[in-house]
């Protein structure tokens, strides 16, 4: 038998290398020539000859005909139907997105613009191009002053104004003085202004975030203009504050990732889709503009193929790729997992750690249509500066063959453990948060967990949006899979909130039972070939006037069974202590069970302790996302419409029904026993089960469709811990204490 895995702490996982170099020496070593910005002037050579390979050629036809498709007068271009321009001001007619920005109420804003143009010159020497980049870049100034007087944030991710810093870097010596310092002394002014600029924006530093707001900027408006005589003691104190900065976030990052790849978040919509650019843009100037390695200092990218690997779900049709288990903020209509672009992220991680069978495997595992360079409007120079990826290599063998084999992953900065039967449509799949260190888009959703069999059969439930169900229900414990201590008239727990949407008197609402801080602590993992099992304290989530105790152990037996105890205590006897697990299907009273069937599979039920537990079924039409007496639904008008393309609120993953399971006697403590079993739809029967009780311990027997018998006893005072003995045909293959 495998030798059974332990946690290792997270400072000893992240072996870190040493820290990075002092802003002063990194500043000695700027080039002073241009381009700094991800080439260099010996790669224009090379940039004409990457063009004209068979992978790249195509991108390079798709500039030249979107450039062409503009306009040959590039100017700003107003939506009429998004907004009017009042006063010189932009004055937004219809809402958009969480927040307006200016980028929403025009065609195009310059800047990515002008770097395709700057692209084509460089590999063309073509001058009609020159002259339409700077023309692009006059816009791109506009439309930084539209922002500014309107009062208005310019755009979300920073991307438009960073093309713009890259074609002035590329361009330099095409430009006069004069159009150096036209075309950029109000650009940085800009990026200054933007710092504080008095109205909302994506401002802050980006540490914790994907870091393409306002301070992203910094390090390459600094970098760009470096001594060139346009502001030299703006640019000084940019490159300065940018470096810093992103040194903390690079530093950050790595601490998170601990060795196993996780990049800032759990929620998939951020970790893998931008928040990677940030990394990957910095440690390509940090290169070009000083000839600093940055892979010596950081390693975070190094293993982002393992954590996105052990976040996917395959589905029954790879070519639609993935499922997502919808940790935190995430869009549950269809938990998709963004697959558009993995091949880009991962092709850089191969072009700065080197080629490994993992990433080409997770790449191979890809949608047909996914597998080239994306964020091509974005990055256009992207594709041509990979120049350590081979997009012609071909894998051997079956990609899933250099997948982890695994039972569990373990995740410490977020309390994460991912578990598996196996990488087929038809295997089991579930993850539980148990003891998060860190936030980055989290809900109060300790201790919840989601499992996938053929379909979610326990689900994260709700949709982010511009709606009241955004706060009132979606992020709030009662939406998760975790436990309730009901208190009267407590305080809602906060939760960040459109601008975009209806403005309400939040006093009124209250915390129907569940966490109001992010403040677990795990007590550990450990796996084998049979078995995983986490656990974590959330006593200190709830509030202190209401809880003495939360605390859960969840226990997964491989293929298809999980064992999940807890124990809480109130600090009031009448005070509703509740089990909460959530599914799509409509549960169904069994014969010694409950059963609730999500999309080919379902999930079986039975509560062991407490011995008189009552179980009230919460869902159906109408009460979908009840909470606190009233239904909040899904109301946004786009997530109505995807909805509606799916056929209905039953053909999404944003949950219907809810168990809310409880002792029927008040009582100041209760110890939940529940097994779980995981099975295609077709399934007629629950595993049966013994309840086993002493004077120190609670416990379940039960014997597998498999063969194998699982005994396990959990301490029902002190520390939460406990044993598990795994018996087949007589043989011991596990007799250990469950978290070392």
């Amino acid at each position: 038998m495998k030798k059974i895995c332990t946690i290792l702490t997270l400072c000893t996982l992240a072996a870190f290398a040493a820290g990075a170099p002092e802003f002063d020496d990194v500043k000695q070593r700027i080039r002073t020539d241009h381009p700094r910005l991800f080439i260099t002037k010996k790669d224009w050579g090379t940039l004409k000859k990457r063009a004209q390979l068979p992978s790249i050629v195509p991108y390079v036809e798709e500039m030249k005909i979107f450039i062409e498709k503009l306009t040959d007068r590039p100017r700003l271009e107003f939506k009429p139907d998004m907004v009017k321009i009042v006063d010189d001001k932009m004055v937004f007619i219809k809402n958009r997105n969480d927040q307006n920005a200016v980028e929403y109420g025009v065609r195009y804003k310059g800047g990515s613009e002008a770097a395709r143009c700057a692209i084509l010159y460089r590999i063309t020497d073509d001058p009609k191009y020159l002259d339409l980049a700077i023309q692009y870049m006059q816009v791109m100034n506009e439309f930084c002053a539209l922002s500014e007087r309107s009062r208005i944030l310019p755009e979300w991710y920073n991307y438009g104004r960073l093309g713009m810093l890259v074609t002035y870097d590329w361009l330099y010596d095409k430009l006069t003085p004069e159009q150096r310092k036209s075309l950029m002394y109000p650009l940085l002014q800009h990026i200054k202004f933007m710092r504080k600029p008095g109205f909302p924006c994506n401002g802050g530093k980006g540490t914790a975030t994907g870091n393409y707001g306002e301070h992203g900027l910094l390090w390459f408006a600094g970098l760009a203009t470096f001594q060139d005589g346009i502001d030299d003691p703006l640019a000084d104190t940019l490159l300065k504050d940018g470096y810093d900065e992103y040194c903390e976030m690079m530093d950050y990052r790595d601490e998170i990732a601990g060795g196993k790849g996780l990049l800032t978040s759990t929620c998939a919509g951020y970790s893998f889709a931008n928040y990677p650019w940030a990394s990957y843009n910095f440690m390509h100037t940090l290169m070009s503009g000083a000839g600093i390695d940055a892979t010596q200092y950081w390693t975070q990218l190094r293993d982002y193929d393992n954590y996105y690997n052990w976040m996917c779900i395959p589905r029954e049709d790879i070519e639609k790729g993935y499922y997502d288990f919808g940790w935190g903020d995430a869009f549950h209509v269809d938990n998709s997992m963004p697959t558009y672009p993995m091949y880009t992220h991962l092709a850089q991680a191969i072009h700065f750690y080197g080629d490994n069978p993992r990433r080409r495997a997770i790449m191979a595992l890809l949608p047909t249509e996914m597998k080239n360079i994306k964020f091509r409007t974005l990055f256009p120079w992207t594709a041509f500066i990979l120049t350590r990826f081979d997009p012609e290599y071909q894998l051997p063998g079956n990609p899933t063959d250099y997948l982890s084999q695994e039972t569990a992953e373990y995740f410490p900065s977020y309390g994460l453990m991912n578990v598996r039967s196996g990488f087929t449509p038809d295997d089991t799949f579930a993850s539980i948060k148990a003891g998060a260190k860190q936030v980055g888009h989290q809900h109060y959703d300790e201790l919840s967990f989601i499992i996938y069999k053929k379909g979610f059969q326990a689900l994260d439930t709700g949709n982010r949006g511009n709606m009241v169900h955004h706060k009132a229900y979606y992020p709030q414990t009662v939406a998760h899979n975790s436990l309730l201590i009901r208190m009267p008239d407590e305080p809602i727990a906060q939760h960040w909130y459109g601008a975009n949407a209806p403005r309400v008197d939040w006093s009124t609402f209250t915390n129907d039972g569940g966490q109001d801080k992010k403040l677990a602590k795990s007590l550990g993992f450990a796996s084998s070939p049979y078995h995983a099992v986490t656990a974590a304290d959330a006593t200190n989530c709830y509030n202190a006037k209401k809880c003495k105790e939360v605390a859960r152990i969840f226990v997964y037996v491989k293929p298809d069974y999980f064992v999940v105890y807890d124990r809480v205590e109130s600090t009031q006897t009448d005070y509703q202590k509740v089990f909460l697990l959530h599914t799509q299907g409509t549960p169904e009273k069994r014969d010694g069970f409950w059963r609730s069937q999500g999309g080919n599979g379902a999930l079986l039920l039975r509560t062991l302790l407490p011995a008189d537990a009552t179980t009230e079924i919460i869902g159906g039409p109408d009460k979908e996302f009840w909470t606190n007496g009233a239904n909040y639904p899904v109301d946004a008008p786009d997530l109505l419409n995807a909805i509606k393309r799916k056929g209905g609120l039953e053909n999404t993953w944003l949950g219907q029904y809810r168990y809310e399971i409880s002792p029927a006697q008040p009582t100041n403590r209760v110890h939940f026993l529940t097994l779980l079993q995981a099975a295609d739809a077709a399934e007629p029967q629950m595993v049966a089960s013994t309840l086993l009780q002493d004077d120190t311990t609670d416990g379940i027997r039960f014997t597998t469709r498999e063969g194998f018998t699982a005994e396990l006893h959990f301490t029902k005072n002190g520390p939460l811990n406990g044993t598990i003995q795994l018996t087949q045909n007589g043989q011991v293959l596990i007799n250990t204490t469950l978290l070392h």
